[in-house]
């Protein structure tokens, strides 16, 4: 009889006493909305962004690159285009992405359009630069570019206080379609 009254008040007890502030759940829903896959926009026509001169141009690779997908932070999938760092093991500065399916290597040479500037709306926030692979039928649209295929500015691989959009010379090249319409520095100086 004496061991049962214990165990009875302590039945009883946690029966019938109120919770202990905010469930946890709440917290954890909000935490799970953050990083769920929400649908970037595209800020090309943004003037803020300064992307207008550099909207629409072609561009040739001049080092192998690869097209693999991947998952983002919040898990959404992505299909991106990557320097040789990237995805080639004896590179010296190799630096692999996390959960990458390499899909094809391109050959050197290889055509990229860039299509728009997509803004991230979830946590990372940040922008992506979206291109279209290959030129005329066998075009695959909506290939994100790898960061390191840019020189650093403010939007991208920063800190800096640079505005203008250019490719890094290092992995791409003009090519006289671009010539002929812009300058082949693509200095985005003036908003779209």
């Amino acid at each position: 009889m004496r061991k049962a009254i214990p165990l009875v008040i302590g039945l009883y007890t946690t029966a019938f006493l109120p919770g202990c502030g905010e469930s946890p759940d709440k917290e954890l829903a909000q935490l799970r909305r953050a990083y769920q896959p929400s649908p970037d926009t595209d800020v090309s026509g943004n003037p803020s962004y300064r992307f207008k001169p550099f909207y629409g141009t072609i561009w040739t690779t001049r080092v192998e690159t690869a097209v693999a997908d991947m998952r983002r932070y919040t898990g959404a999938p992505e299909t991106a285009l990557f320097v040789p760092e990237r995805f080639d093991s004896k590179h010296p500065r190799y630096t692999p992405v996390r959960n990458m399916k390499l899909i094809t290597v391109l050959p050197m040479g290889s055509r990229i359009r860039i299509a728009g500037l997509m803004k991230d709306n979830g946590v990372a926030g940040g922008v992506q630069v979206v291109a279209d692979l290959g030129i005329g039928t066998n075009t695959q649209k909506g290939i994100y570019l790898d960061a390191f295929l840019f020189t650093p500015n403010r939007f991208m691989l920063g800190p800096t206080t640079v505005t203008n959009w250019s490719v890094n010379p290092e992995f791409l090249g003009a090519i006289a379609e671009n010539q002929a319409e812009r300058s082949t520095s693509t200095n985005a100086n003036v908003g779209r």
